[in-house]
């Protein structure tokens, strides 16, 4: 009678603490990937993981490209699927997060990139020119500063994309224009990040 009750006791203590472990796990687990994004990057410092954007469905070329363009959301969070506002879906090929809504850091890679598409213009543009690459970067930039992980990102991926794509430092394109969602804020730190280009 005794051991059948240790039993008991042992099995219902493994299978709470069993259960408890998984209710855990999924907690902490990252959210999934929004309908609009393809694939995701985390906040990891090494350069050698944005190899991964040139994984695409439909293959990059090198030609193709010769700008890229980089603006805020204006929003205080946000991901891929929150700034789809159209029925075409995301806009920008890349969204880098501020930490609410994913990752600091994270690199969302769209649908548009995965296919190669033009970008749309974001609202407050008129047209966008079809040979330009999108990044938004989640946050108002007219009221607060790009995180420093950001930034770091965010200076990794266009550097990335102009090595591989050949794209000169002047054509990475930058509106000066506040109060607007098509320019990068009035507090993004435009001339550091210039700085940090590839020629």
């Amino acid at each position: 009678m005794k051991n059948t009750h240790r039993r008991v006791i042992v099995l219902s203590t493994l299978i709470t603490v069993l259960t408890l472990t998984s209710a855990l796990l999924l907690a902490l687990a990252p959210a999934p990937l929004s309908a609009d994004a393809s694939s995701s990057l985390f906040a990891i410092d090494a350069p050698q993981t944005m190899e991964a954007i040139f994984q695409t469905d439909s293959p990059v070329r090198t030609a193709r490209w010769r700008y890229v363009y980089v603006h805020h959301s204006r929003t205080t969070s946000g991901n891929a699927m929150s700034l789809a506002k159209n029925p075409d879906g995301l806009g920008d090929h890349f969204v880098i997060g501020n930490g609410d809504g994913c990752m600091d850091g994270e690199i969302q890679v769209g649908q548009r990139w995965n296919k190669q598409l033009s970008a749309a213009p974001p609202a407050g543009a008129s047209d966008i020119d079809p040979d330009c690459i999108s990044i938004c970067l989640v946050g108002d930039f007219d009221r607060s500063v790009p995180t420093p992980t950001q930034l770091r990102r965010l200076q990794q991926l266009t550097t990335a994309l102009q090595g591989r794509l050949r794209i000169n430092g002047k054509n990475v394109l930058l509106i000066d224009q506040a109060n607007n969602v098509a320019g990068a804020g009035r507090y993004f730190p435009t001339t550091v990040f210039r700085g940090q280009l590839l020629p």
